[in-house]
């Protein structure tokens, strides 16, 4: 068993295709944001897989509004979005007492037996968040999908007592 680190989770040539990743593994991609990137610290690098991020990158909508007129237009992306997507990230997994998850890479979590796709697998977390305990919201968020994580992935090691940022531990 590795201990909970981002550099712990395996790096592949390529992103697992639909059908997995040839060992019987079933992946789906990790949304570009904090709270679905606590997902993919809760389950652990035992059932994570990255690889680079070579894509080029997405274009954005950008809304303009002028006497009452919208105008929506795609633009390039730009180093300033990349970094307000990224901080966003960042911010969430600080706040929940998880260190930053290092840029550069797709991320993907590996599907438990019998859920089909990331809908269902995301569906499982919602009765655990939302009676989730008065205080810090990623904090309790952290720990109530740390213990879901468990029931799914019975492999899933003890998380940590220390609470320590930036050092691959909590």
């Amino acid at each position: 068993m590795h201990e909970r680190s981002w550099s712990a989770v395996p790096i592949v040539a390529e992103p697992p295709t639909d059908s997995g990743t040839g060992d019987g593994r079933r992946f789906f991609e990790v949304p570009e944001s904090g709270w679905h990137t606590l997902f993919a610290w809760a389950v652990g690098p035992e059932h994570m897989v990255r690889c680079l991020d070579v894509r080029p990158p997405e274009p954005v909508h950008v809304v303009y509004e002028s006497k009452g007129e919208r105008t929506v237009r795609v633009e390039e992306r730009t180093r300033g979005d990349r970094s307000a997507v990224d901080g966003g990230i960042h911010d969430y997994l600080t706040d929940a007492r998880v260190p930053s998850q290092p840029c550069g890479y797709r991320w993907f979590i590996e599907l438990p037996d019998g859920i089909d796709d990331a809908d269902q697998f995301f569906a499982l977390f919602g009765p655990a968040l939302m009676d989730l305990p008065p205080g810090p919201r990623p904090r309790r968020e952290r720990e109530a999908m740390i213990a879901v994580a468990k029931t799914l992935y019975p492999a899933v090691p003890q998380e940590s007592s220390r609470e320590s940022v930036g050092d691959g531990s909590g």
